[in-house]
This record gives C-alpha cells, sequence and structure tokens, in this order.
C-alpha cells in the first residue's frame, strides 16, 4: 500500500454465485475460511458482493455448524447488507459491502444539534431515472480511517448486479436499457451529489455487468456470441444529461468459470473461463490524475491449485476483480 502523501486503496468486486445460509451447513461444499482467505490475503480494503441470500446470514450467524465468514475474516471488518427490492428476484437475491475498519469507514456527518450521523449503505431509491431496473444498485459511502487528522475525501461506490434472464434478443435488449440508465442517469446524478462535508468524492460503479468489454482478441474464439457493452473502442460513454461526463469502463480479463460439465481439457488449458462480466466504471475527468489500476484476481491458481472445478464447487462461478487506486 501507498503511504505518507499518497492514499493507496484495493478495492473489489465479487459475484459469490447464491450464497446464503446453506453454505454454513457442513454437507454443504462452499467454503466459508476459503473465501476469506482470498479476501483477507489480497487485502481489500472494501469488496462490493453480489448475490448474497439469506438475509445475510452467512457473513455474521452463530447458530449454523460452520463458522461465518465474519468470524473467518477475524476481527477489524464489517459488513452491510441489502435485499433486492423488486417483485420478481424469487431467490430474495442481495448485495453487500464488506470493508476492513483499520482502512475505511462509513461516511458520517455531525448535525446542528451535535449528534453525529452515520450513512450507511441502502439500496439507491432516492435517484430519478426513467425505467424502472430488476435490481437498483446498493450505494455506500467511505473514507479513510487510522489516519492522524483523517483525510478529507470520499470513496462512493455503487454496487451493481444487472438483469440477465435467458441469452434471448429480449433479454439483452433489457441489459443494454439497465446499462444506459447506470451509466446515464444514476452514476451521473450520484456523482455530482454534494453533501454537507463538501468531501471531494470519487464515484465507482462496479459489479456483475453481464455483459463484457469488446476486444478484438475475443473475435476469434470460439465462444457462443456474447453480449458487449454499447460503446467505442475505448469502452466511453459519453452522457449529457447532467453535464458532460465520459465515463470509462474497464477490466477485460474473463471473470466467469465455465460450467464443469461443459470443460474439456482444451478449455482447462486455456484457463477454464467463459466471460468477462465483471467491471469498473468511473467518469475520467473527476478521476483525473489519479493513479489506478484494475485487473482479476488469479483465485482458481492461487487458491485452489488451478482446480477450476474444486473452485466452482467450494468458492463461486465467479473470481473477483480489483481496482487499485492511489490519491495523492
Amino acid at each position: 500500500m501507498a503511504g505518507g502523501d499518497e492514499l493507496g486503496y484495493k478495492i473489489g468486486s465479487f459475484n459469490m454465485r447464491n450464497l446464503g445460509a446453506a453454505a454454513l451447513g457442513m454437507s454443504n461444499e462452499r467454503n466459508l475460511r476459503k473465501i476469506a482467505e482470498i479476501i483477507r490475503k489480497e487485502e481489500f480494503d472494501v469488496v462490493a458482493l453480489q448475490e448474497i441470500l439469506s438475509e445475510g446470514k452467512v457473513f455474521t450467524s452463530t447458530h449454523y455448524a460452520k463458522r461465518s465468514l465474519l468470524m473467518e475474516l477475524g476481527s477489524g471488518w464489517d459488513f452491510c447488507w441489502a435485499e433486492v427490492e423488486t417483485g420478481d428476484a424469487p431467490r430474495h437475491e442481495g448485495y453487500g459491502f464488506l470493508w476492513n475498519q483499520r482502512r475505511l469507514r462509513l461516511s458520517t456527518a455531525k448535525l446542528s444539534d451535535g449528534t453525529v450521523r452515520t450513512y450507511n449503505p441502502r439500496i439507491l431509491d432516492q435517484v430519478i431515472i426513467r425505467e424502472e431496473m430488476r435490481r437498483r444498485p446498493f450505494y455506500a459511502r467511505f473514507t479513510p480511517e487510522g489516519m492522524p487528522g483523517g483525510c478529507f475525501m470520499e470513496i462512493r461506490l455503487l454496487c451493481v448486479h444487472t438483469f440477465y434472464g435467458k441469452d434471448t434478443p429480449d433479454d439483452r435488449l433489457i441489459r443494454d436499457r439497465e446499462l444506459d440508465i447506470l451509466m446515464n442517469e444514476i452514476y451521473p446524478q450520484v456523482s455530482d451529489r454534494i453533501y454537507g462535508n463538501n468531501m471531494p468524492a470519487y464515484t465507482i460503479l462496479l459489479g456483475d455487468y453481464n455483459v463484457e468489454l469488446r476486444r478484438p482478441w475475443k473475435e476469434n474464439m470460439a465462444r457462443y456470441a456474447p453480449a458487449y457493452l454499447k460503446a467505442d473502442e475505448r469502452d466511453i460513454i459519453e452522457t449529457s444529461e447532467w453535464r458532460k461526463m465520459r465515463i470509462k469502463t474497464v477490466q477485460d480479463e474473463f471473470t466467469t468459470l465455465k460450467k464443469s460439465d461443459s470443460q474439456s481439457e482444451g478449455d482447462r488449458s486455456t484457463g477454464g473461463y467463459a466471460h468477462d462480466y465483471d467491471h469498473f466504471s468511473f467518469e475520467e475527468n473527476r478521476f483525473e490524475g489519479i493513479v489506478m489500476s484494475a485487473r482479476r484476481v488469479d483465485a482458481v491458481r492461487r487458491y485452489c491449485d488451478a482446480d477450476f472445478d474444486k473452485y466452482l464447487r467450494t468458492v463461486s462461478d465467479h473470481i473477483p476483480i480489483m481496482m487499485e487506486i492511489e490519491i495523492k
């Protein structure tokens, strides 16, 4: 991590593949210790999570056979869960944020009566959009922790999981509309929002977009036709709904695993991955001067000895992605 006058943070996104209370049973193969190991050893400061079921019990419950994920992580971690607020989510699929309290804390504000208000993560329902989404983003605001005098800046995270449905033209159209809403309506409103503390704010959209970034090297691969993000060759979306913004999307490495019954030895030799659905998006001008990099975490090789079947059974069908930023 950067130190001194530079502030370095590792921000992650991780689709957990229907991680709920069932994972706490001894007969279930999900390995919470392994998931915690990935998060801890990769030194994430905050991770946005998708597909968290059962009211987030897997993170805090003490009434099951296995230790919860927070217990496996050890002291100093906090978590917030939210259910998707739509009528067509039969699994009650949810979001989560998991953060290292030694590095980040939730943003606060001192009110006129002297009390301190904490801004807890929430489903983003206070923005104006032209058409409802299947899953609105989960919104969190963080500021640095553990620094003498604190730090006058805020990291705003919009955890997203767009609609997938089936791979049909109609459902792909829904995905396209949801991405348009995220980029052209939701992101600009959140990024431009000014709170009473007037902190400089850096807004990042992150999560499972269910679309890929178009790259020439992908066109020659023998894959079922993937869905691509609607943008130019630099993955820039320009919006003028609120002000001129250039929202860039990054992280083009494959992050979803092929189903075990479809993996041949040839698949394994090329990585056993199916798509790159997991990304970060940010407004270029607002992040000018910020040192930034984005990549996938090679979790199958590092934590499951390159055994894709084992990782798929015990961890997830996604690997995590990481954005490292240094704010000078």
